[in-house]
């Protein structure tokens, strides 16, 4: 089985799909996470993951490729127009009967407030990014993976809170979604 883990950061989620038997393609654009990424596969000899220094917006993503696509918490470090630009090559690559993992955070998310109250939107939802790793911050709208996931089989889908990992806040506002594309 193969995987394509886009915007992998420094390898996390990588190591678990290798871990259960896939052969990962891991791309990011950020050099210093991958250096890490790297180092932590040489250290633990993990052979079956390919990471690559690559744009999520200008990978090649071949057609009819991987089993599995994973993009989580990619859309929301990019502009709204560059997620829809970057979604028809996205679902070419997967294989027929493959699956596409997407997160992103959402309308709900308490810092869309902030955002909205401190700065002016660059597109909807779409902020210059205050700090971190990212320039833009995306917050995904209402039933907007749903919708352009569509012409796919919806296996799960997802809008609501999560616990902040990074403890920065109580919740965020998360969109999940699994789909399925037609075999």
């Amino acid at each position: 089985m193969t995987l394509l883990d886009v915007g992998c950061g420094e390898g996390a989620d990588s190591v678990f799909y290798a871990r259960k038997g896939f052969h990962v393609t891991a791309i990011d654009k950020n050099e210093t996470y991958l250096k890490r990424f790297r180092a932590y596969r040489s250290d633990h000899g993990i052979s079956n993951i390919t990471i690559l220094e690559r744009d999520a917006l200008e990978y090649g993503y071949p057609r009819n490729t991987y089993d599995v696509i994973s993009c989580i918490l990619v859309l929301c470090c990019m502009k709204r127009s560059e997620f829809e630009r970057i979604l028809e090559p996205m679902k070419r690559s997967v294989k027929p009967g493959g699956l596409i993992i997407m997160s992103s955070r959402n309308y709900l998310d308490p810092e869309l407030k902030d955002y909205k109250k401190t700065q002016a939107m660059i597109e909807p939802n779409t902020f210059h990014k205050k700090e971190d790793c990212c320039r833009f911050l995306y917050f995904i709208e209402q039933g907007r993976l749903r919708e352009v996931f569509s012409d796919l089989e919806i296996l799960y889908d997802f809008e609501g809170y999560a616990p902040c990992k990074y403890n920065e806040h109580p919740r965020h506002g998360d969109s999940y979604l699994i789909c399925k594309r037609p075999a």
